[in-house]
């Protein structure tokens, strides 16, 4: 059953086809299923984010899903900053590396959206007196953002 009402889908067509420039690739690190329950290291949400970016994906040619064992591929996954999941790490033409941990669910859909949109561009919609401030700071910048669902 699919995750998406058509009426959303729909509409996200037809904002990929407008908006995405260049391709996106959706790294996603998982676990493999296991028809075993491991309470302890059981993702919880990771059925299900897997099947939303496999929709959405399928809603563009511009759009692909990789694959990853978060076990299997535990050196890599750690060298990416990936310490937990669902983890969704965006690549496309925007510089620096944007990880989403958790399922955008509810609210987040949209900040998944709108994260594949600027990464397909390589640029966000930030004020010009923002960029401003973001390029004085000294630094790399490692920003969490937490949310809880309601």
């Amino acid at each position: 059953m699919p995750l998406l009402r058509d009426a959303d889908r729909r509409e996200l067509e037809t904002l990929f086809a407008r908006q995405l420039e260049h391709p996106v690739t959706l790294r996603f690190y998982t676990q493999r299923e296991s028809p075993l329950v491991l309470p302890a290291q059981e993702c919880q949400t990771c059925r299900e984010t897997g099947e939303l970016l496999a929709e959405i994906a399928a809603l563009s040619p511009k759009l692909s899903v990789e694959r990853h064992d978060f076990v299997a591929e535990a050196e890599q996954a750690r060298q990416l900053g990936v310490d937990h999941i669902p983890a969704i790490l965006f690549e496309g033409q925007a510089r620096g590396r944007l990880r989403y941990f958790g399922v955008p669910a509810g609210y987040e859909f949209a900040v998944l959206i709108g994260a594949i949109l600027d990464v397909s561009r390589g640029t966000t919609e930030l004020a010009p007196a923002t960029r401003q401030q973001l390029a004085a700071l000294p630094g790399p910048v490692h920003l969490k953002v937490l949310v809880t669902p309601t």
